[in-house]
């Protein structure tokens, strides 16, 4: 799952003071990691997930690769500024509309909408789904997350109401965040009664979000400029059982970078390949 604009600052599973992660804090077995972003935008954030390393050569991306070996693929997005992406199946927000009527195609619930089926239906062996989120991508935060998960009240409509009131305009973020805790438990406990695959939940962030520090708000500062909440992210990782052992903390950094889902969905995928770095890795 690629978040939009989640930063880690507003996160319960890192410290922050709002039980906003009510159903993720409870998961015992939710790894969460320290993780910058290598982009302060979507487009370069997005790219930097999808491939090996941090370069100015051109690599194909993770979909694509996967996909050429043999991985049934499907992306689905509700966002846009994604590299170029060749798989066959590739679906938007609107057309998951059409094949789900009745259902809001502006809150990212869609992209879940007949996943089990979906994936129980391949005849391959080994399937991997994107979700290319839009939850907490401004300026409109109040507009990405059904009525019943705004508990942090009043909110800001809008970046340049939350100027005015930057209080304001954090409730509505963080409402968004609170929705995101929904969608990923939602999405786990699909893939937790799937008892006859071995599945894993990969969720990271594309960069983070200014809410009104030093007069800050949004996003895309280049980054020698940039504050730390544009691009401390958050990374986490559910896996089923008995499907691969982590690396301990003290074998990894302090602080993961986002080239580390590449090699880690390799690894997924048991696809050998001479792209892979174990060093990349976070499991053994």
């Amino acid at each position: 799952v690629i978040g939009e604009s989640a930063r880690k600052a507003n996160f319960q599973l890192y410290g922050y003071k709002r039980n906003n992660n009510p159903r993720l804090s409870k998961m015992d077995s939710l790894m969460v990691y320290e993780a910058t972003s290598c982009a302060t935008y979507t487009t370069a954030g997005s790219k930097a997930i999808l491939e090996p390393k941090n370069s100015s050569d051109l690599y194909e991306m993770l979909p694509n690769y996967a996909f050429r070996m043999g991985v049934d693929v499907s992306w689905r997005t509700s966002n846009w500024g994604e590299p170029t992406i060749h798989v066959d199946e590739y679906i938007t927000n609107e057309e998951l509309g059409e094949m789900f009527p009745g259902e809001n195609v502006y809150h990212d619930e869609i992209l879940l909408k007949g996943l089990r089926e979906r994936i129980t239906s391949s005849n391959k062996n080994k399937v991997l789904i994107v979700l290319h989120t839009s939850t907490s991508h401004g300026p409109k935060y109040a507009d990405k997350y059904p009525k019943e998960f705004e508990v942090y009240k009043p909110v800001a409509r809008n970046v340049e109401e939350g100027e005015k009131n930057v209080g304001l305009l954090v409730n509505a973020y963080d409402n968004t965040i609170r929705y995101t805790d929904f969608l990923l438990d939602n999405l786990i406990s699909t893939l937790r009664a799937m008892t006859d695959w071995k599945s894993a939940m990969i969720f990271i962030s594309d960069h983070g979000e200014s809410l009104g520090e030093n007069k800050m708000f949004m996003h895309g500062l280049p980054m020698k400029l940039a504050p730390k909440e544009q691009y401390e992210i958050p990374f986490l990782v559910w896996t089923s059982d008995n499907f691969r052992n982590y690396k301990t903390k003290d074998e990894l950094p302090a602080v993961l970078e986002q080239h580390y889902i590449f090699h880690s969905v390799l690894n997924l995928l048991s696809i050998d390949s001479p792209a892979y770095n174990k060093d990349f890795d976070i499991f053994k």
